[in-house]
């Protein structure tokens, strides 16, 4: 059985008291500690883990229900994480694939002698390796992006995993006043 929703994801029409019990039970369950948009110190020198980890607690922070909390942290450090993972899997998928090319190309344009057979067959295995290294990479690249999407509906960031029900956006602040502003 799924895990329930919170109460700002649901659209249910409930009676007031259930919606207040409901509410005081999440509440009960709502750390003191609050996410904060600064990365925490696990991203620390992980400059693409952290410009994610902007963005993701940005968006939470414009909606009105708190879907997640400082529970979700180390859930959304592994996501931020695994984020910068696949970026350098997509580099290093993409230099190899780039290197292959390099051999492929070479090898087509080579017209091997009698005596050549042995470096153009050492060449050509090279080139098979580049493949399998690339192939390798690709079903790596393949299981990092189905752990994203996993940790994503962990998050909900998913259509699914919010339910198709879209948290609401909070209120823009006001301006403060010249007399607010002072005081500040």
């Amino acid at each position: 059985m799924p895990a329930r929703k919170d109460s700002s994801l649901n659209t249910r029409h409930d009676a007031k008291a259930d919606r207040a019990a409901r509410a005081a039970a999440e509440e009960s369950m709502q750390p003191k500690t609050q996410l904060s948009l600064k990365p925490p110190a696990a991203l620390k020198g992980h400059a693409p883990a952290s410009k994610t980890w902007i963005r993701m607690v940005g968006l939470y922070f414009e909606t009105k229900g708190k879907i997640i909390t400082a529970f979700d942290e180390d859930v959304l450090i592994k996501y931020c994480l695994a984020e910068e993972e696949l970026l350098e899997l997509f580099e290093m998928r993409s230099e190899i694939k780039k290197t292959w090319k390099i051999h492929l190309k070479w090898l087509n344009n080579l017209k091997p002698k009698g005596d050549q057979i042995k470096d153009y067959l050492a060449a050509l295995q090279q080139a098979n390796a580049l493949l399998q290294r690339f192939q390798g990479m690709d079903a790596r690249f393949d299981n990092k992006r189905k752990l994203i999407f996993s940790l994503a509906q962990s998050l909900y960031l998913t259509p699914r995993s919010r339910a198709g029900v879209a948290p609401e956006e909070k209120d823009p602040e006001k301006p403060k006043s010249p007399m607010e502003k002072l005081l500040d």
